[in-house]
């Protein structure tokens, strides 16, 4: 964990029990937590909260997922800040070479997803 208090993580899901999960996890780590829907505009949240980390989801109907990766590493305000991604697919391989930190796979342990933090040094 950094020195800092409360690192800023930045969710982008809309399925309950993930936002759940994540939200009970970010807090027994001391994170703070900005949700974003999927629809939203992620870019704006993204630079107005400049978060230590970005977490998207990737179980959408379409490449909803794959685009916000690709626009928040595309975007020279933003590709630097690490994205970790998650899904219940095995998208290592595709995730690490669009440009994630890491990659977690559904269901997420907790050890997982601190494991996750401690890789982007958050």
């Amino acid at each position: 964990m950094t020195s800092c208090l409360a690192p800023t993580l930045v969710i982008v899901g809309d399925d309950p029990s993930f936002r759940y999960l994540i939200q009970r996890y970010a807090k027994k780590s001391a994170c703070h937590v900005v949700f974003v829907d999927p629809t939203e505009d992620i870019s704006g949240v993204v630079l107005r909260e400049m978060p230590g980390v970005v977490m998207v989801e990737l179980d959408f109907p379409d490449e909803r997922g794959w685009k916000v990766l690709r626009t928040l590493k595309a975007h020279p305000e933003t590709r630097e800040i690490p994205v970790i991604v998650c899904s219940w697919a095995d998208e290592t391989e595709r995730s690490l070479d669009e440009g994630a930190a890491a990659y977690l796979r559904k269901p997420i342990l907790y050890d997982d997803f601190q494991a996750a933090l401690g890789s982007v040094n958050l």
